[in-house]
């Protein structure tokens, strides 16, 4: 049954007044935290959200030479060293084992730095096209001998062959060299000699 008009309203209209009055103000309160903390956000960075730098290019950039330009200045260029291919003799009997000399001159005039150590010679035979022997092919313990080339300054390696076959690995090879004629090519790293004839009989 509804108040006559001009009466009081109830206790239970006082109360649902009061909830909802407080429910609006409990709404309008959170509405303005809200846009404090949106607009202080607006306002104020988060030092975390920023990327981080990228330390690639800088330490690609700044990364230590392994050689100093000293170093690179005081090493033989291709047209200060000489390399040379000789054997002791221009033809072997059978049985005979030729001697292979790898010649080395600095032609410049001023002193300069080379690897001749065993890591760096090569004492290649061929016949033809044929790939017939390598002292890299089977080389172990590999060894480096920095030297100092005075101007004009001549020095050589010599190796022995024993008139065998050999392969890129190591690989066994049953088919030994026939008599006939064979060219020596000497090299030290990337400088390379002219090759030179010798027979085998």
């Amino acid at each position: 049954m509804s108040n006559a008009p001009g009466s009081k309203p109830s206790a239970s209209v006082y109360r649902r007044r009061r909830i909802t009055v407080a429910v609006i103000a409990v709404v309008l309160i959170g509405l303005i935290i809200w846009g404090v903390v949106a607009v202080a956000g607006l306002l104020t960075s988060d030092p975390q959200s920023a990327p981080a730098p990228s330390p690639t290019a800088q330490s690609s950039s700044a990364a230590p030479s392994t050689e100093s330009s000293e170093d690179a200045a005081k090493k033989c260029k291709s047209d200060e060293i000489k390399i040379t291919a000789t054997t002791d003799a221009k033809s072997y009997p059978a049985g005979k084992k030729p001697v292979l000399i790898l010649g080395i001159e600095n032609t410049s005039k001023r002193e300069c730095d080379l690897n001749v150590g065993t890591s760096q010679q090569e004492f290649l035979i061929s016949s033809g096209a044929d790939r017939v022997f390598s002292t890299v092919d089977c080389l172990q313990n590999r060894e480096d001998v920095p030297l100092t080339f005075a101007a004009g300054q001549k020095e050589d390696a010599r190796f022995t062959w024993n008139r065998d076959r050999s392969a890129p690995g190591c690989k066994a090879v049953s088919v030994q060299p026939s008599p006939g004629t064979y060219k020596f090519t000497a090299a030290i790293g990337e400088f390379e000699s002219e090759p030179v004839s010798f027979k085998l009989e």
